[in-house]
This record gives C-alpha cells, structure tokens and sequence, in this order.
C-alpha cells in the first residue's frame, strides 16, 4: 500500500472512531488528509469557500499527521492525566499542548 493509501486509510479510521465527538474544523481536517479538498492553492480556495478558516484546519492537518498516533495512545489512556501526562508526554518528546489540542478536536 502506498503511503499516501496509508494516511488515507488512517484518516477514515479516525473519523469512523471519534465520529460523534469531533470537532466542524477537525472534520474539515480529516477530510483534507483524504483528499476531499485538493491541494495548495485548490485546498485554500475550497476550505474558504465552505466557511473555514484555512489557517486553522491547515494547523490541524498537521498536527494530527505529526501526532496523530500520539493523541489516540492518550484518548486510550496511555499516557495517563493531568500532570503526569504532561510530564510523560514531554518526556517521550511530544508537545503537550500540541497533543492535548488535537485531543481535545478530536472528542469535543
């Protein structure tokens, strides 16, 4: 499978996931990843005409490419609450309030 497939594959998966909890902008983003929105100049045009904020969902697009995996170890709990996640996440190296955000789209 290629590795675009892959992130596709991904991003369905997510979505079928946490379908009734995430976010307008991170569904926008999830959407992105698969390709419903082109690329480049084509991604901004369509986000922006369908009431988004390009900037945001692009943001969100990252994140969950960089932290994806990362932010569904902690909705499982992996990486347990409050203080000690923040702790355990800086000490494997990821952002914590990167990660929480995309946490937070993903289940609000």
């Amino acid at each position: 499978m290629s590795e675009e497939k892959k992130v596709e594959v991904l991003a369905d998966e997510a979505l079928e996931e946490v379908s009734g909890g995430v976010t307008r902008n991170m569904r926008a983003a999830l959407a992105c990843i698969r390709g419903d929105y082109g690329n480049g100049q084509d991604r901004v045009a369509r986000l922006t005409r369908a009431g988004y904020d390009y900037e945001v969902v692009q943001g969100l697009v990252n994140d969950y490419l960089k932290y994806g995996d990362v932010a569904r170890d902690v909705i499982n709990g992996k990486y347990g609450n409050g203080a000690d996640r923040v702790a355990r996440l800086r000490k494997a190296g990821y952002p914590p309030e990167t990660v929480q955000n995309l946490v937070n789209n993903l289940l609000l």
